[in-house]
């Protein structure tokens, strides 16, 4: 462990040094340094020609479980939910941006983004690298800025995970009270820094409609109404992903050459006024040959699994900076690939919960009870209350 934190420490003063040299090159008498929780470590050329910043985000989650059934003992747990590093800047007066976030929550480091976003004009940007695909609006909310203490079991059981290649985003502002946002991505399809596969391509895209003008400070993609918007504002999306010969994906060891495709529909909003916020999902996914392998013997099924989902969640601050939450989500997979790895078919569970926000989504406390009832294919049923406490610094 010791010899992991000191490769870890290592590295990142080495890549800070590399990337801040230019910097102090360019102009080393009079550079820019600010600190602040909305934007961590910044450095800037006072010429404003490029700048970085160096934040973390650390997230600590106390798990209480305890369930209905006598023959089961309730359990804590107690873990680093997230540990992130995050390097970012930009170049070309801001022309171009990067991002390299590095996860350090699973006992080793992993690459998540590492991006190039090359922004055409105010409005448009192409991303070239490692991302998450533009599908589910869930799934496009970093983690920082989550309503309650984690994304919904829905978006977590969709999970479509970071990949390889490039996309494109516009926003088109009709006039004050009307504005579009698209995005189309193609992606390799493998997942996170796999550089071949026999597998083909993955192809998403997403479209919104913003029928009362944009969210102040891009807030339909951070939960909680902390702005408190002065009039209503609501954005409608909708996302398509098809991923092609999902290789990798699948867990597909047993042969070569199956078409194994899987198609995913998105359908969300949010809505938001005066401290009051509501979020509302549904989630599609289709799999082809989802069972993978059939002998007399055995039997194999795709790491994907198919199914839909729904969720609907909100809050309304009651003080300036305590907001109430609660969510509701339904969770119905494929009943025979779920049976044979003896998980459940389907799953109902409401979530209650607290807020309390010492500088807005950087430093909070958020707490949640959620009841959970789950169903399994030979009828018998488990039902348990869960109690999350989770304290989060993000800079």
């Amino acid at each position: 462990m010791k010899r992991f934190l000191s490769t870890s420490t290592t590295f990142l003063v080495l890549l800070l040094l590399f990337v801040s040299l230019p910097i102090f090159a360019q102009n080393i008498a009079s550079p820019v340094v600010a600190l602040s929780p909305e934007k961590g470590l910044l450095i800037e050329s006072q010429d404003g020609f490029m700048g970085l910043k160096l934040g973390f985000r650390l997230q600590q989650q106390l798990i209480f479980t305890a369930p209905f059934e006598e023959n089961e003992a309730a359990q804590t747990d107690f873990l680093i939910r997230r540990g992130r590093i995050l390097l970012s800047g930009y170049l070309f007066e801001k022309k171009l941006d990067y991002l390299i976030q590095l996860g350090m929550d699973r006992g080793q480091v992993t690459l998540l983004n590492a991006e190039y976003r090359w922004k055409l004009d105010s409005k448009t940007k192409i991303s070239v690298g490692q991302f998450f695909p533009p599908v589910g609006r869930q799934f496009q909310t970093v983690s920082k800025n989550l309503q309650l203490v984690d994304r919904s079991d829905v978006t977590r059981f969709f999970f479509t995970d970071y990949d390889l290649g490039f996309a494109f985003r516009r926003t088109i502002s009709i006039n004050r009270n009307f504005g579009i946002k698209t995005a189309f991505a193609v992606t390799h399809g493998e997942g996170k820094n796999v550089s071949t596969a026999p597998g083909g391509w993955a192809y998403t895209g997403r479209f919104e409609i913003l029928p009362f003008g944009m969210f102040h400070v891009g807030g339909d993609y951070s939960e909680s109404d902390l702005y408190r918007e002065s009039k209503p504002k609501l954005s409608l999306g909708t996302a398509y992903y098809l991923n092609q010969d999902a290789y990798t994906k699948f867990g597909n060891s047993a042969w070569d050459g199956l078409e194994d495709n899987y198609s995913e529909y998105y359908f969300d909003a949010v809505f938001k006024y005066n401290g009051l916020s509501f979020l509302g999902e549904y989630i599609h996914r289709s799999v082809d040959n989802e069972r993978l392998k059939i002998t007399p013997t055995s039997e194999i099924f795709s790491n994907k699994t198919s199914g839909e989902g729904f969720y609907v969640q909100g809050g309304k601050f009651i003080t300036k900076n305590i907001e109430p939450t609660l969510r509701f989500s339904i969770l119905n997979p494929n009943d025979e690939a779920q049976t044979f790895n003896g998980k459940f078919i389907s799953q109902n569970k409401y979530e209650i919960g607290i807020n309390n926000f010492y500088k807005e989504h950087s430093i909070k406390i958020q707490s949640q009870i959620a009841l959970v009832k789950q169903d399994f294919q030979n009828q018998n049923s488990r039902t348990y209350i869960e109690v999350l406490t989770q304290f989060s610094i993000s800079f």
